[in-house]
């Protein structure tokens, strides 16, 4: 018996007969590997013990909840009814519990009608076999739970930015993720390990360090140290846009070799496929569902133009300074003031404001 068929025989009572469980107790004594994945074991049982409904009582509760109380024994009903209460609020800590209740329901009703399609003699079902497929259900709710209390226990959060909107999210370790709805991005905030998962549209700024940052979405892995890219995961594709730095993008798919972008370059991941080969893009137009505002070396009055659209005012330029390159990123919530003085400051000009009308001029 080796050591896990050993752990997993000791956790269920009865699982070893005597001799066998003095057997165990002294490879605890001397091995300590086992002995720490043991108490690990054990450590996970105290912590889920009073946490998790009965697995049994779940699944007669889920089959009440369905409305198939009829299919009970009288012995059933009444252990339901006796611990109902207790069920009902352990169901009610959680919506994954009620979710999981109705997949039983389902899983039920798959079960029967396969059942119903078996080459053999006619007889009545058996009462036992109308909750066999609720029973391989609980497995399933368990690891809901068990995903529920990780989750509580480890501080993982959730941020989304519904369609339209805009969150900046700052990350345990000093990052920002940038996101322009709709978009999800989950991370652990207690244990942060520089990882995060993440679903929609984000443009990330990450702080340099030794250890590198990871961004996963469905079809890619983007691992980077610190840099300045805009990550769109939709629609079964995962398209990367490095502003600054290096950052190295990788299909979930196994050996797919990685892609390593330079700055001013993208590269998308569909599906099971490998990246697509790097190619060179123009940020303003690249970058530009993120919400960001990319000037590189853009004349005055293009970076004009594309600041009126972007934050519904009105940006003039003297005609003396139309063609002078501007250079500069811009988030989001970035105040029109706030861009215009920079860009000023740095010509050497003034911002003239008139109500909504903006106009740099020498």
């Amino acid at each position: 018996m080796d050591q896990f068929d050993k752990i997993d025989a000791i956790l269920h009572e009865g699982g070893l007969t005597p001799e066998e469980r003095q057997a165990f107790i002294e490879a605890l004594e001397s091995d300590p590997e086992l002995a720490r994945s043991y108490a690990g074991w054990q450590q996970i049982c105290a912590h889920l013990r009073g946490r998790l409904p009965d697995a049994h009582q779940f699944v007669l509760y889920s089959l009440v909840s369905g409305g198939h109380a009829g299919e009970l024994s009288e012995e059933e009903s009444e252990e339901i009814r006796t611990n109902w209460g207790a069920v009902d609020r352990v169901v009610e800590s959680h919506p994954g519990f009620a979710e999981a209740a109705v997949q039983i329901d389902q899983d039920r009703q798959d079960f029967l009608e396969c059942w119903a399609q078996v080459d053999r003699p006619a007889r009545k079902l058996p009462s036992w076999s109308l909750r066999i497929a609720a029973v391989i259900a609980i497995l399933g709710v368990c690891f809901v739970a068990v995903l529920m209390l990780r989750d509580s226990d480890t501080a993982l959060q959730t941020i989304a930015a519904a369609s339209g909107e805009y969150e900046r999210v700052l990350l345990p370790d000093g990052s920002v993720a940038h996101l322009n709805g709709p978009a999800t991005i989950r991370f652990d905030g207690r244990d942060f390990v520089r990882s995060v998962t993440f679903t929609g549209q984000a443009f990330f700024d990450i702080v340099h360090q030794s250890d590198p940052f990871t961004v996963q979405t469905n079809e890619a892995f983007i691992h980077v140290l610190g840099t300045r890219f805009g990550v769109r995961a939709q629609q079964g594709a995962t398209q990367v846009v490095l502003e600054s730095g290096r950052v190295e993008v990788a299909s979930k798919a196994q050996d797919s070799p990685a892609v390593m972008l330079e700055p001013g370059q993208m590269t998308k991941v569909t599906d099971d496929a490998p990246p697509e080969p790097s190619t060179r893009v123009e940020l303003e137009n690249a970058l530009n569902w993120t919400g960001f505002i990319f000037l590189r070396q853009t004349p005055l009055s293009r970076a004009a133009i594309l600041l009126s659209e972007s934050r519904n005012v009105r940006v003039e330029v003297d005609p003396s300074l139309a063609n002078e390159p501007v250079t500069g990123t811009f988030a989001p919530d970035a105040e029109i003031e706030e861009i215009l003085n920079a860009l000023a400051l740095a010509l050497g000009t003034e911002v003239h404001t008139e109500g909504r009308v903006f106009r740099i001029a020498p």
